[in-house]
């Protein structure tokens, strides 16, 4: 269960969401200034209200009462476009925060590393950018601007009151005091289910966001009961504090009304005995009536605000902590600015684990020369797949050095390093897009033409062309109306349409017949020209012809050399080969 906010962390983390006013300054200066007019404005109605009932209707003359009624509805005029000014800034101002928060949200995702997204599920994520900013959004279109609205409501009129008749203020803050005394423990209902509906609301998001990707799986295992049982039990745990927490801040609602019943019956119980004396005029009467409204009105909003913004809170503190996340990767200050020339890859002594328990790779060094074709092979779980990501910088090591072309890859520029990589994973993701737009996604101002050589270099243009609308068809979330190998051959495409100096292949054909296999390995073998090219070995009989082959065991390289003298030396890799041509290692 989530922990409600300590009181040492709510100002801080209200003047973090409050921030991003700052590039607004000069809007939220007029929207302020606008709502001074209106509080002016709501001030002055009912004093000049009570000076038109006392002194100029007993006059009878027609000219002071038209010149009154004409101020009047200045003010009147005044009050409208202060408030259309307000509400037009509000909605400006609060709509590029949101902006620059959504950008902040996809910035900071692009800077955390892979152990980030291993670790948390992809439905907590899409609570940050459905939920979060949702509720934070509040304070920005409601809890903040009304909260300073609501407060200078209340303290201004209460002061001409104190200035004016004590009694009156005495009698609104009489209800004021029973209303907070009532709303106590609704209070603390209210806290306490807010800050369970905002932990509920993230398995609920991971919840549905299951329910959708995994509909196949479902279906074929016969589990489809099952997980809606577990998924309405998700929804159940977000839906019934959410009913509770509804229930009191309705209750405190209600209570506004009773409480201004009790200042109003004692207004009018003081006040009319005042006119009956002779004390006080009738305007005058009527005056303080609105001015009583004005004070119970701010004070009510002030104390609905307070656990509404409370409840905001809640969602901003992990929007808070998400932004303050220190990715594993850090480009350093002092990263260098070099075009890379030499695209030889070392590793020095590199060890490297997910945990810092159990060693992934283990004091590992070899050079893999620029222009030349390495494979990596090895039992599943050796490290392949792990040195991959380390060349490209996906994670750090723990111990060693890797350069490409002499430079440390933590002195290089990540932008700099990574633009001369092209991947092809094993996993190949495709965005909901057009087949021509996910392999521009290689390169974006690539022509059409350029995209169609690069779909035939990957065997993929013949089927292209079968499909709905060409290259123009949309492949569907993740490339679900293609097949694993029409997937694997555009994310081919893609890479060489982006022709880079090191290609980093990890499994990339595993998913391709015999016959188009061949095709896209004739295609990558002419792009490989002149080009490093690392390879995870799926079949391992399509690396006969590399220029060395390395081989791990347990994250350690146990042998190293080209196919003809790993076979001769019938060890590790010829017991590999022995398995069957077809055996996935």
């Amino acid at each position: 269960m989530k922990k409600q906010i300590e009181k040492k962390e709510l100002l801080k983390l209200y003047l973090w969401t409050l921030s991003y006013f700052k590039p607004f300054i000069l809007h939220t200066l007029v929207y302020v200034l606008c709502g001074g007019v209106m509080i002016w404005g709501e001030l002055m109605i009912p004093r000049r209200m009570g000076y038109l009932i006392d002194y100029v209707l007993p006059l009878k003359s027609i000219n002071s009462l038209i010149n009154q009624m004409l101020f009047l509805c200045g003010i009147a005029v005044l009050i409208l476009v202060a408030k259309s000014i307000f509400n037009f800034l509000e909605l400006i101002i609060s709509n590029k925060i949101i902006k620059n928060q959504q950008t902040d949200l996809m910035l900071k995702l692009q800077q955390l590393g892979f152990s980030y997204y291993e670790k948390v599920p992809t439905g907590q994520i899409l609570s940050l950018f459905e939920n979060s900013v949702k509720e934070i959004q509040k304070t920005y279109t409601f809890l903040f601007p009304h909260f300073i609205y609501s407060l200078a409501q209340f303290i201004v009129p209460s002061i001409i009151l104190i200035l004016s008749e004590p009694i009156f203020f005495v009698a609104a803050m009489i209800g004021n005091i029973i209303y907070v005394f009532l709303n106590q423990s609704a209070n603390k209902k209210i806290h306490y289910y807010l800050g369970v509906e905002t932990k509920a609301a993230q398995v609920s998001q991971q919840s549905l966001y299951d329910a959708i990707a995994s509909t196949t799986e479902l279906k074929a295992m016969g589990s489809k009961d099952w997980f809606i049982n577990k998924t309405t039990e998700d929804f159940n745990q977000f839906r019934i504090p959410r009913m509770w927490s509804i229930f009191w801040r309705h209750f405190r609602y209600t209570t506004v009304g009773l409480t201004l019943t009790i200042s109003i019956v004692l207004f009018y119980f003081y006040g009319l005995d005042l006119l009956r004396n002779g004390e006080l005029l009738l305007g005058e009467f009527i005056g303080y009536s609105f001015l009583m409204g004005l004070v119970s009105r701010g004070f009510s909003v002030f104390f609905y605000i307070i656990p509404a913004q409370y409840h905001a809170l809640n969602y901003a503190k992990d929007l808070h902590e998400f932004m303050h996340l220190e990715p594993d990767v850090v480009e350093l200050e002092s990263s260098w600015d070099s075009q890379i020339d030499n695209f030889n890859v070392e590793f020095k002594n590199v060890s490297f684990s997910y945990n810092e328990e159990q060693p992934i790779i283990d004091n590992v060094s070899f050079i893999i020369p620029a222009g030349k074709k390495t494979a990596i092979v090895g039992e599943s779980g050796s490290g392949k797949s792990t040195l991959l990501k380390l060349i490209g910088r996906f994670y750090d090591v723990n111990e060693g050095e890797i350069s490409i072309g002499g430079y440390d890859i933590k002195q290089l520029k990540l932008n700099d390093l990574r633009k001369n990589f092209g991947y092809v994973f094993q996993d190949t993701y495709l965005f909901n897009m057009s087949i021509k737009e996910n392999i521009k996604f290689g390169k974006p101002d690539a022509t059409d033409e350029e995209v169609i050589q690069a779909a035939k270099r990957a065997s993929a243009h013949e089927f292209i062309l079968e499909t709905d609308e060409g290259y123009d068809t949309l492949v569907g979330e993740r490339g679900v109306r293609l097949s694993g190998g029409q997937k694997q051959r555009i994310s081919i495409a893609r890479m060489l349409l982006k022709e880079p100096q090191i290609i980093l292949l990890d499994e990339a054909t595993s998913a391709l017949d015999t016959v188009t296999e061949s095709s896209v390995k004739k295609s990558l073998h002419e792009l490989s020209e002149g080009r490093t090219v690392v390879t995870v070995a799926h079949r391992l009989s399509t690396i006969m012809e590399y220029d060395s082959i390395i081989v791990l065991e347990a994250g350690k390289i146990v042998e190293q050399g080209t196919y003809q003298q790993l076979m001769d030396m019938k060890a590790q890799f010829y017991k590999l080969v022995m398995r069957g041509v077809e055996n996935e290692v």
